[in-house]
């Protein structure tokens, strides 16, 4: 009929709703929709999407990300999902062939790679080009010669130690690397062309990130830069943890509602620093490079170093350190002692361990001798007085410390040989004379090579060696604060 309106322009207000039996109006029946199913999306979820077989999550080949079951239905439709868990064609790897692969070994048809290459391609040019950034290392690394080590030397093993990951990727280095000292001399600006290499394969993370309990931040990366990672107060909680990183070859990775799975490690740590005390330190550490960086450069190194970077700079240095020569650099190359390492170690010793140092050493005004624990001990609670500490260990914990850090002080002979402790803890059983004490045994420290001679019985080398002891320890009580050599303060020596 003309003027009549078509049904598909009517308004639901239109809509002729039949009455049925009982004058109740009938429930409009909805058209049925047939579902158009897109196999063009299937596909693709067919060939980029892996199930982690025993888990609720999937390997993303598209994006190269690991992600939950759930929010792929989210990214991609429920339905399309279902079609592709029901799919003949659909992959499944093991948790244990996800795999972070630098060295491409791995077998493809079977493994999921985490690893695809370096983002930055090098750039070539001439040695001449990269002055700036090795002006700028060199003055990082300026201070931190010793006796034994040239800042030529440090320079070197710095640039071996970054050179070596890139010319063999997936090269684990059982060391690292800490640069610290005032804020402005260049340590961030130098690591972050270093870190530009990588592309996602650097990160540098704070505090927060080490302390946090999901460590995905650390999945599939080869280069980690802690900025400030250890404060004051976590400085002894956080080492180990620290170690961990620099040298297990497998790590838990553990990511938020996923579950924990296990990580080649190819990750070389970088700290870098403010702090007078980055880090701790034992004595015999053979883990950690320190540089001790001087005050800000005033000449306009840092404006040579940014025209550098913005005329590809870091593809340039990518050029340069892929090859540098090594010579027999490899990953567990121990790294040099330097100056500023010497005093982290230093810095880093608990009061028991720096008081046995001192006093081995020769800084502290009483000899080395054969004395017993409770004497030693005396010299030690005074030590601790006159250096002003407001917790003083007790005799059981000073003597389990001091033990240990002089079993691991390992010392040697001119042919290379390990010597014996320079100090043995022994319990000495006492002779009659001293029995009127009630006294039946004493515990002693003795130096390398001391023992009693000519068939004198322990005990009384031991009670007669104790009672010399006195005089010298009685000198050392009286000494005056401040004085130069010890010298006493008057009293009968």
């Amino acid at each position: 009929m003309e003027g009549d309106v078509p049904a598909s322009q009517m308004r639901p207000s239109a809509v002729v709703v039949p009455l049925v039996a009982g004058g109740s109006p009938e429930k409009p029946r909805k058209a049925r929709l047939e579902k158009v199913i897109d196999w063009g999306k299937v596909n693709f979820l067919i060939d980029n999407f892996a199930l982690i077989y025993g888990t609720d999550t999937v390997w993303d080949g598209a994006k190269r990300m690991i992600m939950k079951i759930g929010n792929m239905a989210h990214a991609h439709g429920s339905d399309m999902v279902r079609l592709w868990k029901a799919s003949e064609s659909r992959r499944t790897v093991m948790p244990e062939d996800v795999v972070f692969d630098p060295t491409e070994t791995c077998d493809l048809e079977r493994c999921v790679n985490l690893y695809n290459g370096f983002a930055t391609e090098p750039k070539q040019c001439a040695e001449s080009e990269v002055e700036p950034m090795l002006d700028l290392l060199r003055h990082l690394c300026s201070s931190s010669g010793s006796a034994t080590v040239s800042a030529a030397d440090v320079m070197h093993w710095v640039l071996c130690w970054l050179a070596l990951p890139l010319q063999r990727p997936g090269a684990k280095l059982r060391t690292a690397l800490v640069f610290h000292g005032p804020q402005g001399t260049g340590k961030n600006m130098f690591f972050d062309v270093v870190r530009r290499m990588y592309g996602k394969y650097g990160v540098m993370v704070g505090q927060n990130e080490l302390e946090e309990k999901f460590n995905d931040w650390l999945s599939g990366k080869l280069l980690v830069i802690g900025n400030e990672v250890v404060t004051r107060q976590e400085l002894f909680h956080n080492k180990n943890k620290l170690k961990w990183i620099i040298t297990e070859d497998q790590i838990p990775i553990r990511a938020m509602q996923q579950s924990v799975r296990w990580e080649s490690n190819h990750a070389n740590v970088v700290f870098l620093s403010n702090e007078q005390m980055p880090l701790v330190l034992e004595d015999g550490d053979r883990r950690h490079l320190v540089v001790y960086t001087p005050l800000a450069d005033e000449t306009g190194l840092y404006d040579a170093v940014r025209a550098f970077l913005e005329d590809d700079g870091a593809a340039k240095f990518m050029h340069y350190l892929l090859r540098y020569p090594l010579g027999d650099f490899s990953e567990h190359t121990k790294p040099l002692m330097t100056a500023a390492k010497a005093d982290l170690q230093e810095l880093s010793m608990r009061p028991p361990e720096r008081f046995m140092s001192e006093w081995l050493e020769g800084f502290i005004p009483l000899p080395v001798r054969v004395c017993s624990g409770d004497q030693l001990y005396r010299a030690f609670d005074y030590w601790a007085r006159r250096t002003g500490l407001r917790w003083i260990d007790d005799q059981a914990k000073f003597t389990s410390l001091a033990k240990r850090w002089v079993m691991e002080r390992i010392e040697r002979s001119e042919d290379g040989q390990a010597l014996p402790p320079r100090l043995e803890y022994k319990v000495i059983q006492l002779k009659d004379q001293l029995a009127e004490s009630g006294r039946k045994a004493v515990r002693c420290w003795l130096p390398r090579g001391t023992g009693p001679i000519n068939g004198v019985s322990w005990g009384d080398w031991a009670a007669e060696a104790v009672g010399a002891f006195e005089l010298p320890l009685g000198r050392y009580l009286r000494t005056r604060r401040g004085t130069l050599g010890g010298e006493s303060d008057g009293g009968e020596s």
